[in-house]
């Protein structure tokens, strides 16, 4: 009998085991819909490429299993195994990953997808990474090109922005907004709202689309679409989870890593379509940049890659683009 029982519950723990090491949690900090949310697109494109594969993929929005910050380092301690992040949260361990949000290097996003294509940039990026359980595995964007919302007036040139306060996401951005004649401010997403309701901020640099799916349209009624970089965030895999896995269940993940880009970038092809009837519809302003304005913007900005970047990193990015470009 005792033979039988340790037989039942040995066999009971490994099965537990088992389907605990098929759990895939995917965390991210937007709601889980992918119509109006880029990041769950991916979410979504991912989970049905694992549909009968014997992978459960388990997806957390909202910040349910932390902040960025926490959500990181959960990912570094093999106790999260997908995190769709900002690029910032790598910054201290791989300042490599700071060039992707560098104002005005990229033309758009077709660009910087062939950069990381056609480059080692990544493999760069993920060197340090890699030593602390970290994966970079993808790059996701959560709408068109950034560009300013505000609550006040019109953008169409440089000299309009002096007036504005815009909220920062980090100490990047707030360089390179303060470079195009704003003031700024750091604020936490979940802030912002409130920020800008109560006057300690104007508007922010964010993709077009991002004012109507959190409903910021009620209150930023100006957009100005300024292509200052590709609206991009991250997706990051727990190295060690990764490694544990075998050559079949790897092949797997890199192609459901691979259907989650693609259903993201079909996102926003699809979104690219109506943003603007959307904009008029919640009754914003959309403004054009006047003539030279944008160069003159990409010309103040231009210091900012130098004090953000190592210059030999800085030196790889200008490499990888002109291998492009040429």
């Amino acid at each position: 009998m005792t033979k039988t029982l340790l037989a039942t519950g040995l066999g009971f723990l490994l099965a537990t085991t088992s389907l605990s090491a098929t759990e895939v949690k995917i965390a991210m900090n937007g709601v889980n819909d992918p119509v109006t949310n880029a990041e769950a697109a991916f979410a979504a494109g991912f989970a049905e490429a694992l549909e009968g594969t014997g992978f459960d993929v388990n997806i957390f929005p909202s910040d349910t299993l932390g902040s960025e910050r926490e959500r990181f380092d959960q990912v570094a301690q093999g106790l999260l195994e997908i995190n769709l992040a900002t690029v910032s949260t790598t910054y201290g361990m791989s300042p490599m990953v700071r060039g992707v949000a560098l104002p005005f290097m990229f033309e758009d996003g077709d660009e910087f997808d062939a950069v990381i294509a056609q480059s080692d940039l990544l493999d760069q990026m993920n060197e340090p990474l890699v030593r602390n359980g970290v994966r970079l595995v993808g790059f996701t964007y959560i709408g068109m090109p950034n560009g300013i919302h505000n609550r006040s007036h019109a953008v169409t040139k440089m000299e309009d922005l002096s007036s504005l306060r815009l909220r920062a996401l980090n100490a990047e951005q707030l360089a390179y907004i303060e470079a195009l004649g704003a003031s700024g401010t750091i604020v936490a997403w979940a802030e912002v709202a409130n920020a800008i309701q109560t006057g300690i901020a104007d508007g922010y640099i964010n993709p077009p689309n991002s004012a109507i799916r959190t409903g910021h349209t009620e209150f930023l009624r100006h957009f100005t679409q300024i292509a200052v970089t590709p609206s991009t965030r991250i997706v990051l895999m727990s190295e060690d989870w990764y490694d544990m896995l075998s050559d079949e269940e790897k092949t797997q993940i890199d192609a459901a890593i691979d259907a989650g880009v693609a259903a993201n970038r079909a996102w926003i092809e699809d979104w690219s379509s109506i943003v603007t009837e959307r904009h008029v519809d919640a009754g914003v302003t959309l403004s054009e940049l006047e003539d030279g304005e944008r160069e003159k913007m990409v010309e103040a900005t231009r210091p900012t890659w130098d004090d953000v970047m190592e210059a030999d990193h800085l030196a790889a990015y200008l490499d990888a683009l002109e291998l492009v470009r040429n």
